[in-house]
């Protein structure tokens, strides 16, 4: 099963992200968040909150949802996608569905050891343009660039 967790327009080039996300990758989650305490950059404190979200929301799923309350909530969701005409409600709904199917399936059921980092990206956000004054009237660009942060843990 996976976890996703995105956190989005983060005021930090994602250059330098990147440098701190190529670290972690494929590592245990556990393991990441302790090399990601010791790098002292911004870039790996912004990181380490996505990763602190995607393992809350891994504990969140294993604490509340018991197997034959997640059943029925499973049912209820595939039976709401038959009912809506909607497609991207459906659509929405399904996969949700199988979110759950999947965690029910999963062998490891998000324990906090087992998971690992299958992804971690740093991608490219809106820029804010600025401009600074030159020489001779003239004025150059400044552009404050922003990322999103997108980590996707794995049990399997």
């Amino acid at each position: 099963m996976e976890i996703q967790a995105v956190s989005r327009n983060v005021r930090i080039s994602p250059q330098k992200l990147r440098e701190v996300v190529r670290q972690i990758q494929g590592m245990p989650a556990l393991k990441a968040r302790a090399v990601l305490e010791m790098v002292p950059r911004k870039g790996a404190r912004l990181v380490a909150r996505t990763l602190d979200t995607a393992l809350a929301d891994a504990e969140h799923l294993r604490a509340e949802w018991q197997p034959n309350e997640l059943q029925s909530k499973i049912n209820l969701l595939l039976s709401q996608a038959e009912n809506t005409r909607n497609r991207k409600r459906k659509v929405a709904l399904r996969r949700q569905a199988a979110k759950y199917e999947a965690f029910l399936k999963s062998a490891n059921r998000l324990k906090p050891e087992s998971l690992w980092i299958k992804e971690a990206v740093a991608q490219t956000a809106f820029r804010l343009k600025r401009w600074i004054p030159k020489a001779r009237g003239s004025a150059g660009p400044i552009l404050k660039r922003r990322a999103h942060i997108r980590i996707t843990l794995s049990d399997e």
